[in-house]
């Protein structure tokens, strides 16, 4: 039994470990499994006794199998009362009336853990204490304007299906007000700071679709890229840097980003700047971008092309998706092939090429990189390669 113990004890640790439980909880999710144990017991108890008391009776509503047992024991601690079945000896009731008490007793513990249970949880994700378990989400790091008309943005966009996990200070009250203005969104919060792994983790950043940094307007421009920076710094150990997008405020910073491998960076300076530039040549641009950035029905968007069009042109491509209404194909972006390190080292290398393999695989550091180059409306005799992507303007209408 000892032996047995300790190795319960050791899968109940581990099970702990996996769900990331506070101490707290493991005591309760322990004291859980003894209500359950007990109550289990204690049906089977009673069944066996009312069983052996009861097997001689003749009616059909006597207990004279021990599923019946199982039976009646189920339906009295419950409370539910049938009367399908029910003891007729002095002794059977006798076990019937400790049922009813032990019963109803542990029932009434087991209702309250599992009340406790929903109720913890609910406040730990009220105060951003939850651990974050679903997946291809969008983690938001930080808070600022821009993060108030990204949630608007995915309400006007009809995209109230994506799953948001804020990540920031903030109070619970603060976390509140955000629910009841975009009651349809799918929200979630983690209170903590960004820069600090466990945090990260809690938000479920290994496992989710895009990492938002957003800029700190509360400090000095300077500092808030330098925390961008760092929060980047700490996003990219865990996840592709592919899914890491930084907003900054200074342009030069963007250089910084770039020496770990990040390139997904935005600066609304510099993005403004360029459209306003675009408005001279043309006044009707910055009316079409903004159009087109807020539309709900028209979007660009990539998407994979069909294999039989490898190695044919542009334009028949072009032609293939303007029959077919998905679109109209406006560009191509080309994807370098990623580097993965089984192709660099074999199963049958040298004993230093294993050690650096494994090396470089703990470090996480050299998470392989797609590298991109675009091609707005190439020749029409260009030749589509089997690591191109078709870029669309795309009408949900369509």
């Amino acid at each position: 039994m000892g032996r047995r113990g300790k190795s319960l004890g050791r899968k109940l640790r581990e099970i702990a470990r996996y769900y990331n439980l506070t101490v707290e909880n493991q005591r309760l999710a322990l004291r859980f499994l003894w209500v359950c144990a007990f109550i289990a017991i204690l049906l089977v108890a009673s069944a066996v006794l009312i069983w052996l008391f009861e097997f001689e009776g003749k009616a059909s509503n006597t207990i004279t199998s021990f599923w019946d047992g199982i039976w009646w024991a189920v339906v009295t601690i419950a409370t539910v009362g049938y009367g399908d079945k029910f003891p007729i000896t002095f002794s059977g009731r006798v076990v019937g009336l400790i049922l009813i008490i032990i019963g109803f007793i542990s029932l009434s513990a087991f209702t309250g853990l599992i009340a406790s249970l929903f109720v913890e949880d609910r406040m730990k994700g009220a105060k951003g204490l939850k651990q974050i378990r679903t997946h291809n989400h969008i983690v938001l790091c930080g808070w600022n304007n821009t993060a108030h008309h990204f949630l608007r943005a995915l309400v006007e966009k009809n995209m109230e299906t994506i799953q948001v996990c804020l990540l920031m200070n903030e109070t619970p009250e603060f976390y509140e007000s955000l629910e009841s203005s975009y009651p349809t969104l799918s929200l979630s919060f983690v209170r903590g700071e960004p820069t600090q792994e466990d945090t990260l983790k809690r938000a479920g950043v290994a496992n989710a679709d895009q990492i938002i940094i957003l800029a700190d307007h509360s400090l000095e421009p300077g500092s808030a890229d330098d925390r961008s920076i760092i929060v980047a710094n700490a996003v990219h150990f865990l996840v592709k840097k592919d899914k890491i997008t930084v907003q900054l405020i200074n342009n030069e910073n963007k250089q910084m980003l770039q020496r770990i491998g990040i390139t997904r960076v935005f600066v609304w300076d510099d993005l403004g700047a360029y459209l306003l530039a675009d408005n001279i040549a043309d006044a009707n641009s910055l009316s079409i971008f903004t159009q087109l950035a807020k539309s709900p029905q028209v979007r660009i968007c990539t998407c994979n092309i069909d294999e039989s069009f490898f190695g044919k042109t542009f334009a028949e491509l072009f032609d293939h998706i303007r029959r077919q209404e998905s679109g109209i194909l406006i560009g191509l972006i080309t994807k370098e092939p990623e580097l993965e390190l089984d192709n660099i080292f074999d199963d049958d290398a040298s004993a230093i090429d294993q050690f650096i393999k494994s090396t470089l695989k703990k470090s996480k550091r050299m998470i392989s990189e797609e590298k991109s180059s675009i091609r707005f409306n190439p020749p029409q005799d260009s030749i589509v390669q089997d690591s191109d992507q078709a870029i669309l303007l795309k009408s949900e209408l369509a």
